[in-house]
């Protein structure tokens, strides 16, 4: 993964950002939380929101954990990432959708906004040395090997850090046609 400048990654958090907000801001509410309209899971359009919110979420606990100088959780061996051939992103998304299923619209909203502006805020705030400092702790591989990665790994997409949102747009945008060919 290549080491992206602070501007960088967060240009491409925004902008990600924008798109989702851009393609969901038509939809009904009902056409929201419609399920079994994203991919090939029961997920709604709201449960992507959540989806989202949820890794953004994860990158900020992983700085704060980096910054006290703990193993981020999502690299223990609990974590999502300890072992991805093991399903356990996989067990992690399934049990963060089943989470978000329950909360109204609203909420996950209104959760994914704070998720991503404090993420940018906090991105924002580290100088060029945190940023491609080098983790304290053994890592399992050498892709998270600096603070910049690890969060390009948390809020990635196949290819893309920073690119979460990306890997869900082909998703949203069959969810918007199908609401408009209606």
């Amino acid at each position: 993964m290549a080491n992206l400048t602070r501007e960088e990654a967060i240009s491409i958090l925004e902008e990600g950002h924008a798109l989702i907000r851009r393609r969901i801001s038509g939809l009904a509410e009902e056409d929201l939380t419609r399920p079994r309209t994203i991919g090939d899971a029961d997920w709604s359009g709201k449960d992507l929101i959540g989806h989202i919110a949820v890794w953004e979420e994860l990158a900020l606990r992983s700085l704060e954990e980096w910054r006290l100088g703990e193993v981020p959780w999502v690299e223990r061996d609990e974590g999502p990432f300890s072992a991805p051939t093991t399903g356990k992103v996989d067990a992690f998304n399934a049990e963060k959708i089943a989470e978000t299923q329950v909360l109204r619209l609203a909420v996950v909203r209104t959760r994914a906004e704070r998720a991503h502006r404090e993420l940018i805020a906090a991105i924002r705030t580290l100088s060029d040395q945190e940023w491609t400092a080098k983790a304290t702790y053994p890592t399992p591989n050498d892709r998270r090997r600096k603070l910049c990665t690890l969060l390009g790994s948390i809020t990635a997409a196949p290819g893309r850090p920073f690119g979460h949102a990306f890997a869900h747009l082909p998703d949203l945008e069959l969810l918007v046609a199908s609401v408009h060919a209606r």
